[in-house]
């Protein structure tokens, strides 16, 4: 059945041709403020960013990825989610500026720490934006505070994640230190780990992204 003359982004339940980059992103969630920045730091031309209430059905959006997961990116007739699978399509489509290491072992180093968010701190992250004053909550905090401790060996006294140049892990760590003041948390008393959180904080797609 056709869809309504008011949807922007699908005809015929398809994504309508010649659409470009279009960003469904859910607000105050890591994952997609993390999709969010790695999209700032592409600087895709017309390059659109729609951002949602989490949990409100958005009729374009469920045409497109009918699970309603955020972040879900369309490009052209290429709909992706979540947002692991999202941020490495943007590098590998756009390669400059790079993103990911070339060299095997760097990339998969970075990989490993973005699998970490995955598994640990976004969903974290979640349990606290979800019932901030419960104990799991309180416990979400406690356990995002110790892994910025046992993370400050990743971050150098200049330069990037692991010692290498801008990655996906920046991006990544750039969103929790954006929403640190939403979630309850301060940085660890390590100088090294401020003066990081000060450069990714500070970068122009960042704080872009963060707005």
């Amino acid at each position: 059945m056709p869809l309504p003359g008011k949807s922007r982004y699908v005809m015929d339940a398809r994504p309508a041709p010649r659409a470009g980059v279009s960003l469904f992103c859910a607000r105050g969630e890591l994952p997609s403020s993390w999709v969010r920045i790695v999209l700032a730091e592409k600087d895709v031309d017309g390059a659109r960013v729609e951002q949602l209430t989490p949990g409100k059905p958005h009729q374009d959006l469920l045409v497109l990825n009918p699970s309603g997961e955020l972040p879900t990116l369309v490009d052209r007739d290429t709909v992706l989610y979540p947002a692991t699978i999202v941020a490495e399509y943007l590098d590998e489509r756009y390669p400059h500026p790079a993103l990911l290491p070339a060299d095997p072992a760097a990339r998969a180093r970075v990989r490993m720490v973005l699998m970490r968010f995955d598994h640990e701190l976004f969903p974290a992250a979640a349990v606290i934006r979800d019932a901030p004053k419960s104990p799991d909550a309180k416990a979400a905090r406690k356990q995002l505070q110790e892994a910025l401790v046992g993370s400050t060996r990743l971050f150098p006294a200049r330069g990037w994640c692991l010692g290498l140049d801008y990655n996906l892990a920046d991006c990544a760590w750039a969103a929790l230190f954006g929403a640190m003041p939403a979630l309850g948390l301060k940085l660890p008393a390590d100088a090294a780990l401020g003066r990081y959180a000060e450069r990714v904080l500070s970068r122009p797609a960042v704080q872009s992204a963060l707005r």
